[in-house]
């Protein structure tokens, strides 16, 4: 399942900021208290080369120092429409279509590939009655498998303004 650690303290200003955004946006997470365990705290030293920066947040597998709710909102996929999850593998050129379209049209999502983690091939499966269907997206508390662009756009209330491209001229 999809996993993110909290590893932190409780009088850390940026540490109360990350698990306040977390809860409010109702992402899981495990909170590890670094003045408590002692495993907690080589860790932490050991991803951040010897500092003991916090938070330092652990999304499946991959650390994130430090990250603001930017960063947080990029990472786990997080927009006013609600939270983007895209289930997908990289061989796969309708996965690269819907990573493409949600990257153009500037929408946070969070991208788990199903190859690498076992949990997501059994979730898509799960979604799609036995069969491992990609991409499968989440948005908000509902499924989409293989969705097309207008599909994306009409969900994810994509408006014209959002597709402008600039053309800047060199003279």
């Amino acid at each position: 399942m999809n996993t993110i650690d909290l590893y932190g303290a409780d009088w850390c200003p940026d540490c109360q900021r990350a698990k306040a955004y977390l809860k409010e946006n109702n992402i899981d997470f495990n909170f590890v208290d670094v003045d408590l365990d002692k495993e907690a705290i080589a860790k932490v030293e050991d991803i951040n080369k010897g500092k003991r920066i916090i938070p330092t947040i652990i999304i499946n597998e991959k650390p994130y120092t430090n990250p603001d709710n930017s960063i947080l909102a990029s990472v786990l996929g997080i927009n006013e429409q609600g939270r983007v999850i895209l289930y997908g593998a990289d061989w796969c050129p309708d996965c690269q279509r819907a990573k493409g379209y949600l990257q153009d049209n500037h929408i946070n999502f969070q991208y788990i590939e199903v190859d690498k983690y076992t949990w997501a091939a059994d979730k898509v499966e799960e979604i799609n009655n036995g069969k491992r269907i990609i991409p499968t997206l989440f948005i908000g508390d509902k499924s989409y498998t293989n969705p097309d662009n207008s599909i994306l756009k009409e969900v994810l209330n994509i408006g014209e303004e959002s597709k402008k491209r600039y053309m800047i001229v060199l003279l």
